[in-house]
């Protein structure tokens, strides 16, 4: 999750062919240098950055093993998304724009496709957030202002080809809304779509119960869970605006939830079974944890998360997934900071979107000491990142 969101709305394994990427020049202004080569001996992090005035953003490569970043790739918007899925990568242009577009890391200057996430006549965005794979020729695609996620082709060589089905979220649209259920993640776990669902209502505050709605990847068809007391087959959450989706075996679903950015702190971590859909609350937050979002997890006993106490005040906390206990201060110094992201990189360490716009990059955490092992400067802010190994 990232806090792009903000601007609009105040809630808001690779395997790559070769060692290295010949990058070549991705377009826009020609004053603009090239982007550079970087290998991709261990891996790649693919970045979304946005300028500070959040009007322009781009997508950068960073090599793990030599911690170099390529430079700017496909000048855009500042509301964007990235994911990645085998040798490829997507960047999701959002909010009224409405484009996915699909790259293949051997060849990352160039849009392998560019398709339209609306429907023709469609008058509003579907402002599309991320592409979950089923398998290679069928992914789903969660979009945010829409009560539709769409079934893909991944595949598909023209956009008529693209779509190829729909999942209908419309009866999670409470009586008080904006317009959408607001699907915020999804994630796939032994063939079971989970999507979770935010309910804003019409001032876009989580008053609404928050859900995770679930359907079968075989059939497509929505599971009564059995765990709603009306006529709704989801799951009620504990936590109220939920943002991100986290599976770990031993752990369960995890379900990161922000709560109200004032704060109230109705946010916090919840737990769901996937077999019982049973849900219990693993972190309650509190103004001495923050509001909680990027939860990471490295094991059963460790795990790690955003802590927000306000605009550009974020710290990185460590947190026991199991037990659910906080640990008191900031992980290696990173404290009171605009950090925007975390992810778990190919080799173990922790990699964390700083967004401080005097000196931005990625900072690298051992999760053996908690200390910084590196940094790796960007050309713009990094707001999001996914992670491709070789």
């Amino acid at each position: 999750m990232t806090f792009d969101a903000l601007r609009r709305n105040p809630l808001r394994p690779l395997v790559l062919a070769s060692l290295s990427l010949a990058l070549a020049a991705c377009g826009g202004d020609s004053d603009d240098p090239a982007p550079a080569q970087v290998s991709a001996r261990e891996g790649i992090v693919v970045v979304a950055t946005a300028a500070s005035d959040y009007s322009s953003g781009a997508v950068e490569l960073v090599s793990v093993a030599d911690k170099t970043s390529s430079g700017s790739y496909h000048p855009t918007i500042s509301d964007i998304g990235v994911s990645t899925d085998g040798t490829d990568y997507y960047l999701y242009e959002r909010f009224q724009t409405d484009r996915v577009n699909k790259v293949n890391l051997n060849n990352p200057a160039v849009f392998e496709w560019t398709y339209s996430t609306v429907d023709a006549g469609d008058a509003n965005s579907s402002n599309p957030y991320t592409l979950v794979f089923a398998q290679p020729d069928k992914a789903y695609l969660i979009r945010y202002d829409s009560d539709k996620a769409w079934i893909v082709n991944p595949s598909a060589s023209n956009e008529a080809d693209f779509k190829i089905g729909e999942l209908d979220l419309s009866a999670y649209l409470p009586a008080d809304t904006q317009g959408a259920p607001n699907m915020s993640d999804a994630t796939i776990v032994n063939g079971k779509l989970f999507i979770t669902l935010q309910r804003l209502d019409s001032a876009w505050q989580p008053s609404n119960t928050a859900y995770l709605a679930v359907f079968d990847t075989t059939t497509d068809m929505e599971i009564d869970t059995g765990m709603d007391s009306g006529s709704l087959k989801g799951i009620p959450l504990i936590g109220k605006n939920p943002m991100g989706l986290t599976w770990h075996d031993q752990l369960g679903l995890l379900v990161q939830h922000q709560g109200v950015y004032t704060p109230e702190y109705s946010g916090g971590i919840d737990v769901v079974d996937v077999d019982t859909y049973a849900v219990e609350q693993r972190v309650d937050d509190t103004a001495s944890t923050g509001l909680i979002s990027s939860i990471v997890i490295v094991d059963e006993s460790k795990g790690y998360y955003l802590g927000y106490a306000g605009w550009q005040n974020i710290t990185l906390r460590a947190f026991n997934p199991t037990t659910g206990v906080v640990a008191d201060g900031a992980i290696s110094g990173l404290a009171s900071m605009d950090l925007r992201a975390a992810g778990l990189g190919p080799q173990g360490n922790l990699w964390v979107a700083d967004a401080t716009s005097s000196k931005p990059g990625l900072r690298v955490i051992n999760t053996n000491t908690d200390s910084q092992s590196g940094f790796v400067s960007t050309s713009l802010l990094p707001i999001g990142l996914a992670f491709a190994e070789r």
